[in-house]
């Protein structure tokens, strides 16, 4: 994770130099030579990462790196935060330092307070740069050399560590393997079936797939060895790949196991035109096992030869990733799955308890099943703990193990870790930085994509592509750790993955590799290993009931350097009941407010801080102090307000206040807040929205829209917000004037908002006029064709409007039409093509026409869902 580190640090210096000409010229020479020195430094990392391991000084090398990285990175936040501040707090005036050699100029007193703060910035440069100097120096003393040529970074990683280079045979020892039998059906139904549709130079490639230790090699040797397998195939090979997937080493090796002999041939025409003479008319069943590569044009370059073989040839690939498996045109994918724990128990039971009495079989056979859930349900971790075991022959020490964490256990992470290891230094940088924060969730966890995305910007974890949003990239990270193998479970919802899982042993690892940077706090601990060094840190508490804040450890006073807090609870079903019935005394609520004005005393250094399911009223004032607070989530707490100090949080980019029930008001200066990008409101009270919501032009996200109120947005504010996407609800559109407003918000030019609700106030008795504004209004809020799903909830118009059932909304999958009561005929949507759901709630004049025999039911009737009540 520290080459993540150095790169981004490396990165915001190259910023600096190029945007801020503000500084002066002996700051822009400090700066200029730490980055200098972090690239010095960043080319040791690879020979440093490869050793810390074994060499206790070079991993606290590493370490002093990581703290320097840090600092630069608060010290750059610092400067960019206070230029915005700046640039915020004279607005009219134009900047004291010049952009793209522009030269302008601001107030007399926040020109004072630039200078104050570039001497600032300049002394605490000129700290890290000597800092990172000694530790340079350091380097030479530890004998770290520089990368060589184009090494393969996981290759030497792996090497130096002494983790020996991975060889596997086709030999399969039958007597250890438990399971699987479902997954060897499955893949010698792949390689056995016959199919009219070959083709003669594309074999079927079979592809098994699954996380580090859970039995893909074994699943192979077991379909490789079969005897009906042996019979149907002419010709059988077998190669390990690892992680250097060279044509013509593997190309050598396949003849070689083709013919059960040496081959001196060189060149790669030759071998290639060698092991076409052999595959040629024959049927041929090839397993390349254990490959890491994503390159296709590699894979492209191997598979020439195979088009001599026979129809009906096979090619089985084992992999961790299922992007390794599209590149290699897989056919059939084959994902394996954690064995239960009797299973697991067999395994494990095989090494620790063979040969043992029957008396002491029976006295640590209960410990033993304890300690198999620790495996979750990987193979290679049951056998090594089994393995692990058979030294230990009391009960108090079986205890032992049961209670510590297995990396602990020296043995056993010698067996285990390695063979997970190889898939986080397979990570490029930036993906270990969002790998290892996820260890700050307890283990189980349901990740939330949407969630962690969001926190790893806030934490800068994702690099600029000026192509993509932050968000789109972050994405695709989780989704890359997910074909990885590292997250698995993924939770589909409306086709997109919403939520995944960390297996236990990978968040071990996770939580291994993170070292102190990553915690999970409990109430009752009083202290952690190194304070100092905690960077993340989460507090999970049990249900039910909300959380007192007064419950925050003391300790976490002390974490002065933390940019993560997440406090939430482990049941939120729990919590949400629990909420509704609780109040809190005005003497609750002053001594809530009193731990977090403490707590935000001390860390200043946050980035991201949730609050969810906490009994909090409201924030103190010293939120202002959270310069770098880019995440906030107050969820399903008891906040009643905002102070309008949060307005300082100039680079607040989500504020999730989704639940929040007693939520009076927004800080009336909301559209301050210019960095922010996503507003969520799910579930709450308010009346109105602050005006000028629609200066908020990077917001992507908007929940909910509330039209009108003595202080509130006319739809019209909507006009700006031309990145929102997702789901968009507006309520009081009884307020609206005209359709005219309505035009205003420009709906027909959001072209990424998939769900739009339309809400009226419910049960309010209108007049005719009342009910041809809503129709104009209605009209007016034309959304863009790409949207999905449209909920219009309480109209009291008399006809919907033309645009429902215009045939270019052919993206349109789900309307939903609730109190309408005035309505008595539907718009044409039959004339939808994708249109699949239509629920019709409480509107009694179309419930008769369409559901009790009239005249249009056949019109409605291809649509799958159907649901009138």
């Amino acid at each position: 994770m520290v080459d993540a580190l150095v790169s981004f640090a490396i990165e915001k210096l190259g910023n600096v130099l190029v945007d801020e000409v503000a500084m002066s010229v002996r700051v822009t020479n400090d700066i200029e030579k730490l980055s200098s020195t972090f690239k010095s430094i960043q080319a040791m990392l690879e020979d440093a990462e490869s050793q810390r391991l074994k060499n206790k000084a070079v991993k606290i090398w590493l370490e002093k790196i990581k703290d320097v990285a840090y600092d630069v990175d608060d010290i750059i936040d610092e400067w960019t935060t206070e230029t915005l501040r700046s640039q915020a707090a004279d607005e009219g005036d134009v900047s004291c330092f010049s952009k793209n050699n522009v030269r302008s100029f601001l107030s007399p007193v926040t020109c004072f307070k630039h200078v104050m703060l570039r001497h600032r910035i300049g002394s605490r440069i000129k700290e890290a740069r000597g800092r990172l100097d000694d530790i340079s120096k350091e380097a030479r003393q530890l004998g770290l050399s520089v990368a060589s040529g184009e090494r393969e970074r996981v290759d030497t990683v792996v090497r130096q560590h002494e983790i020996r280079k991975r060889e596997t045979s086709s030999q399969v020892d039958r007597s250890s393997i438990v399971g699987r039998e479902d997954d060897k059906k499955k893949v010698l139904d792949f390689l056995l079936r016959e199919s009219s549709q070959e083709v003669t130079d594309v074999p079927v490639v079979i592809s098994i797939v699954g996380m580090g230790g859970l039995g893909k090699t074994t699943l192979a040797q077991l379909a490789y060895n079969d005897e009906e397998v042996k019979r149907h195939f002419d010709v059988k090979i077998w190669v390990c790949v690892s992680e250097d997937f060279d044509v013509k080493r593997i190309t050598k090796l396949m003849i070689e196991s083709a013919t059960g002999s040496p081959c001196n041939l060189e060149g790669l025409d030759l071998l290639q035109s060698h092991l076409r003479d052999i595959l040629h008319s024959k049927r041929f069943l090839l397993v390349l096992d254990d490959i890491w590569s994503e390159d296709r044009r590699t894979w492209d370059g191997l598979r020439l030869p195979f088009q001599a073989g026979a129809l009906g040839s096979r090619i089985v690939i084992t992999t961790r990733s299922e992007n390794v498996a599209r590149a290699m045109r897989n056919t059939h994918m084959c994902k394996l799955e954690a064995l239960s724990d009797d299973e697991c128990w067999l395994l494990f039971s095989s090494e620790a308890l063979e040969h043992r009495s029957t008396t002491e079989r029976s006295e640590l056979e209960e410990i033993g099943w304890k300690i198999v859930k620790k495996c979750g349900g990987v193979p290679l971790a049951a056998k090594t703990l089994g393995s692990a075991m058979q030294s230990r022959t009391t009960r108090s020490q079986w205890e032992l193990v049961l209670e510590s964490e297995i990396w602990n256990l020296v043995d056993v992470m010698e067996g285990i870790l390695p063979a997970l290891l190889l898939s986080y230094y397979d990570l490029p940088p930036a993906l270990k930085q969002c790998f290892t924060y996820c260890s700050i969730f307890p283990k189980d966890w349901e990740i939330e994509k949407d969630k962690i995305v969001k926190l790893w910007v806030a934490q800068g974890f994702i690099g600029s592509d000026t192509s993509k949003d932050m968000e789109e990239i972050g994405g695709g990270y989780f989704d890359d750790l997910l074909k990885r193998s590292l997250l698995q479970d993924a939770v589909m919802v409306d086709d997109k993955i919403f939520e995944c899982k960390m297996h236990d042993l990978v968040h071990d690892l996770a939580q291994f590799v993170a070292g102190n940077d990553c915690s999970i706090m409990k109430i009752t601990q009083r202290a952690i290993f190194n304070l100092n060094k905690v960077r993340h840190s989460s507090l999970p508490f049990p249900g039910p009931g909300a959380f007192e804040v007064t419950s925050i450890p003391s300790s976490f006073y002390k974490v002065h350097k933390l940019r993560t807090l997440l406090i939430f609870p482990e049941s939120e079903l729990s919590i949400y009941f629990a909420l509704r019935l609780l109040k809190m005394s005005e003497m609750e609520k002053v001594r809530s407010c009193s731990v977090l004005h403490n707590l935000f005393h001390h860390l200043r250094c946050l980035r991201a801080l949730e609050m969810s399911g906490t009994k909090i009223s409201r924030l103190p004032r010293t939120v202002r102090q959270l310069k770098q607070l880019r995440y906030l989530d107050l969820s399903d707490s008891m906040i009643e307000e905002l102070p309008e100090e949060l307005i300082a949080c100039k680079n607040l980019q989500s504020l999730i206040l989704n639940f929040c029930r007693f939520l009076k008001r927004l800080p009336r200066e909301m559209r301050k807040l210019i960095s922010l990008r996503h507003l969520e409101l799910r579930g709450t009270e308010l009346g109105y929205l602050p005006k000028g919501i629609g200066r908020l032009t990077s917001l992507q996200t908007l929940t909910d829209f509330i039209v009108g109120g003595n202080d509130g947005c006319e739809l019209g504010e909507l006009k700006h917000l031309k990145l929102l996407r997702g789901l968009l609800y507006i309520s009081q559109l009884q307020k609206a004037s005209s359709q005219e407003e309505a035009k205003q918000a420009e709906l027909n030019e959001k072209m990424h908002l998939h769900t739009l609700i339309l809400s009226y106030s419910y049960g309010e008795v209108v007049g005719d006029e009342e009910k041809r504004r809503a129709e104009v209004v209605l009209q007016g809020l034309q959304p863009h064709t790409n949207l999905k799903v449209l909920k219009i909830w309480h109209y009291r118009g008399s006809k919907f409007p033309d645009w429902m059932g215009d045939p270019s909304f052919s993206n349109l999958i789900s309307v939903e039409l609730s109190d309408c009561t005035e309505c008595e005929e539907l718009p044409p949507l039959w004339n939808l093509p994708m249109l699949r759901e239509l629920q019709i709630v409480g509107c009694p004049l179309l419930k008769q026409r369409y559901k009790m025999g009239g005249d249009d039911r056949h019109k409605i009737a291809h649509i799958s869902d159907l649901r009138m009540s």
